[in-house]
């Protein structure tokens, strides 16, 4: 993993994982690949944006999962979040999500 910190800005960052698989006859082989890069950007205490990116070969997928964060109040957030999911070699969509999320401390 790789990560690069933009001072209070945000990070950057690239998770790469590569497995080799080597099994006894009859079964075969296999060789898997996990790329992921990272945006994680802050624009003030209150608004965060976060976007990951993740190429798997191992189930020929592709997702973007993108991330709007507000923090109305302490421990208290809206969350706008967008999730897409692709096959990595034809880029045809298998699911797509727009998810709007609130949460709030309660405290008694």
């Amino acid at each position: 993993m790789i990560n690069y910190r933009m001072n209070t800005f945000g990070i950057l960052g690239l998770n790469f994982s590569y497995n080799r698989v080597q099994l006894a006859e009859p079964y075969a082989d296999a060789n898997f690949i996990l790329i992921g890069p990272k945006i994680d950007l802050s624009f003030s205490r209150s608004l965060f944006w976060t976007t990951f990116i993740q190429y798997n070969n191992q189930i020929n997928n592709v997702n973007i999962n993108s991330r709007l964060q507000w923090r109305f109040r302490p421990v208290s957030d809206i969350f706008l979040v967008y999730t897409d999911n692709y096959y990595s070699d034809t880029y045809v969509n298998k699911n797509r999500a727009l998810v709007l999320k609130c949460t709030y401390w309660l405290n008694l």
